[in-house]
């Protein structure tokens, strides 16, 4: 009995106990969703088919935008394409209209300028370099190489150099027949006009107005350069236009046409020149007057390496003029020495030329026999831009002994003098 209702007190306690254990925790362990929690667990019929739809409708915008999207990119890189495309294509077509024009340019300034050069100079050109191209834009210089019966100037006086381009530079072309009827440089001044048969080049110069005791005549030059098949100069026959002078210097009507000059050319196998001559009328101011020969001079080239030979024969003879140029150059084409020998064996000079690191004259020399018997040297001051002379020219005699005792600055006009004991050169004076 004991024992049952010990069971029986330890139960009611065990009870209480776990009662109160229940009332404490109550509010606190169990969970309570909310509302929104609620809802969104647990949704109404229907709401998951609208949810569905609404979900693949939001998929397939999605999708399409993404399409859009690359297709926009595609077109953009497509017209981005195109359009480089078509720029290079201009700029080709562009820069290929230019080298053209450029092109013909060249071309037809090369046997313009020859002809122009070989009409109005005196020089013997031996060639003319080949016009470059400067980029696809510009013309290089026109370049031509003479053989000078003697040389005493700076730079180089054998390579005659014409520019092409800069503001001074300007051609016209004649629209009808596509020809360059003007060119203009600081060298060249001249008009052009065309022979029927397209072999004809007519050089108009500028003209001149010349006073005398036959009265003032109002004078234009125009040169004939005749063509060769291989577009060489064969022939050029010089006139001059006069016409009367009125107003001091105005043309006035034509008077009458006078022939001056025929020149003739001869080429080698190799297309260089092998004769050349030069038959010259006497002047005349009457249109009654006959056209009369006051000379004719004939030329024969020769080569060996880089050594011209000219010879010189006047008609009629004359042993003292007539005689034998030689010219020797290097590989740079440039002119190391000059000499000549007249028929009569009276007249044998030499002259030697130095250049400098430039590639201008630095001095020549000239020499009688084996000796030197005087130099003119250069001082070049074109890179200095404060200098007083662009170039200085000193002429130095020297002795039969060799030594120099004598400068003279024909620039400044000084000279100085060297003492024969010690020497010793003087101030400049």
């Amino acid at each position: 009995m004991l024992l049952s209702g010990t069971i029986l007190l330890l139960q009611i306690n065990l009870s209480s106990v776990y009662s109160q254990q229940t009332d404490t925790l109550k509010g606190r362990n169990l969970y309570k969703p909310t509302r929104q929690e609620a809802s969104d667990t647990i949704k109404k019929p229907g709401q998951e088919i609208r949810s569905a739809v609404h979900d693949s409708i939001w998929f397939e915008k999605r999708a399409q935008f993404v399409r859009d999207s690359i297709l926009a990119r595609e077109n953009f890189v497509r017209d981005s394409l195109m359009a480089r495309e078509q720029f290079v294509r201009d700029s080709i077509q562009r820069k290929q209209r230019m080298r053209d024009s450029v092109t013909f340019l060249r071309n037809e300034l090369q046997v313009l300028l020859e002809a122009y050069f070989r009409a109005v100079k005196d020089d013997i050109i031996l060639k003319a370099m080949k016009i470059d191209l400067v980029g696809d834009t510009a013309l290089g210089d026109f370049i031509y190489t003479t053989l000078p019966f003697g040389v005493r100037d700076p730079y180089v006086p054998w390579r005659m150099r014409n520019l092409l381009t800069g503001k001074q530079v300007r051609f016209s072309i004649n629209e009808k027949t596509g020809k360059i009827s003007v060119v203009r440089t600081p060298q060249v001044r001249a008009s052009f006009e065309y022979g029927g048969a397209g072999n004809i080049i007519v050089i108009q110069q500028p003209p001149v107005v010349q006073n005398n005791n036959y009265g003032s005549f109002y004078k234009t030059p125009v040169d004939s350069v005749f063509l060769d098949r291989n577009k060489k100069i064969a022939r050029i026959k010089k006139y001059v236009q006069f016409s009367s002078l009125v107003n001091k210097n105005q043309r006035g009507d034509p008077l009458f046409l006078n022939r001056t000059q025929v020149r003739q050319y001869e080429y080698g196998p190799g297309g260089e020149i092998f004769k050349y001559q030069e038959v010259r009328f006497c002047e005349r101011y009457r249109a009654y007057e006959a056209n009369k020969v006051c000379s004719i001079l004939n030329f024969t080239f020769s080569k060996e390496g880089n050594t011209y030979r000219l010879t010189r024969r006047n008609d009629p003879v004359n042993n003292y003029s007539d005689g034998t140029y030689t010219f020797e150059f290097d590989d740079q084409e440039n002119l190391t020495s000059i000499s000549f020998n007249n028929t009569a064996n009276t007249e044998s000079w030499a002259r030697m030329i130095e250049m400098n690191q430039d590639g201008n004259v630095s001095c020549y020399f000239d020499k009688s026999g084996k000796l030197i018997t005087q130099s003119i040297c250069f001082v070049y001051h074109h890179k200095d831009p404060r200098a007083k002379y662009p170039v200085e020219t000193i002429t130095t005699t020297f002795e039969k002994d060799g030594i120099s005792y004598l400068q003279r600055n024909n620039t400044t006009g000084q000279s100085r003098t060297r003492d024969r004991m010690t020497l010793e050169w003087g101030p400049w004076r």
